[in-house]
């Protein structure tokens, strides 16, 4: 079904639902699930039958968001001011304006040049006790300091937030608990937060000039996993120009960064740096003998033999001249230089021009015996409400309206038509985006300095000595871990 199709059939379908329901008094306290409805041709339309039929009267809803020219390749934005055939766009223009007659409101983006400014922005909104904006885009790691100040209006006291529903990122939001308390809430309205996904990008060509196994088939039948992974990233590098040397011109079995690699890693293998007790509180690893195993292993088929992995944070690329780092693993798999590109979502935006086909993988498991595969979510520029905002209840309704709409619109459109159709090159690609989509997660380590001694200080700089590194900065680390759940058993 094309997106116009898909579009023309939600309208109809919320239409119909709007008229069945205008008549009925606002939703009571008790929220009832949220239901779906599967047409005739496939698409599932969520609704929130629980969200009360309101008018606002024209209010002027307020949201703080970056500019989208400032970050080319995430959506960072949330207004889009008229369809312009932009798939994505088109279906966030789609969602706006649905809300916007729904509830009788207008949508008004606050624009800031780059991401510095929103925590300053946000800072001053509240220190002066002003009423400037009802939504403000934060970092995911600026947005968690703050709701453990109190600036950040928690979950709770928003009324209309049902955070059980499918529109919801289930496992992060519940890594994002502490103390049994929902301080952040992230839904499908934060599509950046997909696009900051790690996952394994795969060139086909390579794949067949080595008659490697059908990786897609390995996803499936569980056996998608590091090692088997390292096997097939052993047999594909090259020294193309023959000077005796590796470079950044020569192939790679990966090419990625530091950052995006081996965390994901350890994520990938369901384990995290930081983990929670009995009582929902933030602890170290309490039993890090895998994560140092799995530490060992990497440092031991990256370091130890034939280079495989051009990490382009640490390895020096002339060739590339003034390009970001972020950039250079992108162009080098677009080059063909890589087997596999362990990069973010957002970087298949990258790869349009492209000639080689390529697939989209999950980050492997760290064996057959694990249940499921997971996603490094890097960060997420989530959406928060002020302390100074004056009606939580109205501003909790278009937040959940949001995340309805947008899992009806907007994360279709970017899942199934933008990425499939315009990036990707196959079908199976949406069967493994929808595994990476379902199997977002997070760790604290990665926000905090545990990433420090385990990255930076070891397997990045060659230094198989994790554990000594950790135990140097552990009295730092367990500081600010205590610091951060005293803060949290303060809060109301």
């Amino acid at each position: 079904m094309n997106f116009t199709r898909f579009l023309l059939l939600v309208l109809v379908l919320l239409f119909i639902v709007g008229c069945a329901t205008n008549d009925k008094p606002p939703a009571e306290t008790k929220k009832p699930e949220g239901e779906t409805a599967e047409t005739e041709t496939g698409p599932i339309i969520y609704k929130a039958d629980y969200l009360p039929d309101a008018d606002y009267g024209g209010y002027e809803f307020r949201i703080v968001a970056v500019v989208p020219d400032s970050l080319s390749t995430m959506h960072t934005y949330f207004e889009v001011e008229k369809e312009t055939g932009d798939i994505v766009d088109d279906a966030i223009f789609a969602r706006n304006r649905i809300i916007e007659e729904k509830y009788n409101v207008k949508f008004i983006q606050i624009d800031l040049p780059n991401y510095g400014g929103l925590l300053p922005l946000f800072t001053k909104n509240v220190l002066s006790s002003s009423d400037d904006f009802d939504l403000c885009m934060m970092i995911s790691m600026f947005a968690w300091d703050e709701a453990l100040k109190g600036t950040i209006v928690p979950v709770k006291d928003l009324p209309y937030l049902d955070i059980n529903q499918p529109w919801y990122v289930q496992e992060v939001n519940r890594q994002k608990t502490i103390a049994g308390k929902t301080l952040l809430a992230f839904s499908d309205e934060c599509l950046n937060m997909l696009e900051q996904t790690v996952c394994v990008m795969f060139n086909k060509g390579l794949k067949t000039d080595f008659d490697l196994e059908d990786m897609y088939k390995l996803v499936e039948d569980n056996k998608w996993t590091v090692d088997k992974f390292f096997e097939m990233v052993s047999v594909v590098p090259a020294d193309l120009n023959g000077d005796g040397v590796m470079t950044e011109t020569d192939r790679y079995g990966i090419v990625s960064t530091f950052d995006f690699f081996y965390s994901t890693c350890w994520i990938g293998s369901g384990i995290s740096a930081i983990e929670k007790d009995a009582d929902d509180l933030l602890v170290y690893n309490r039993n890090p003998e895998k994560l140092y195993g799995l530490l060992d292993k990497l440092y031991r088929n990256i370091h130890e033999g034939p280079k495989v992995f051009f990490e382009a944070h640490v390895d020096k690329a002339p060739s590339f001249g003034n390009m970001d780092k972020y950039d250079i693993p992108v162009q080098q798999f677009a080059n063909n230089q890589g087997l596999f590109g362990v990069l973010t979502l957002s970087s298949v935006q990258g790869l349009r021009g492209m000639e080689t086909d390529f697939g989209i993988l999950p980050f492997p498991k760290y064996d057959e015996k694990q249940e499921k595969y997971y996603s490094n979510v890097l960060d997420g520029w989530i959406n928060c409400v002020p302390i100074t905002n004056t009606d939580f209840e109205m501003t909790s309704v278009i937040m959940e309206a949001l995340a309805v709409e947008s899992r009806n619109l907007v994360l279709p459109a970017y899942l199934e038509t933008a990425l499939r159709t315009k990036y990707s090159r196959d079908d199976e690609s949406l069967e493994m985006l929808n595994i990476i989509e379902q199997g977002r997660t997070v760790d604290f380590g990665l926000h905090i300095i545990v990433r420090t001694p385990l990255v930076n200080q070891g397997i990045a700089v060659q230094k198989n000595n994790f554990a000594s590194q950790v135990e140097k900065d552990r009295n730092k680390i367990d500081k600010l871990l205590s610091d951060y759940n005293e803060a949290a058993l303060l809060l109301d």
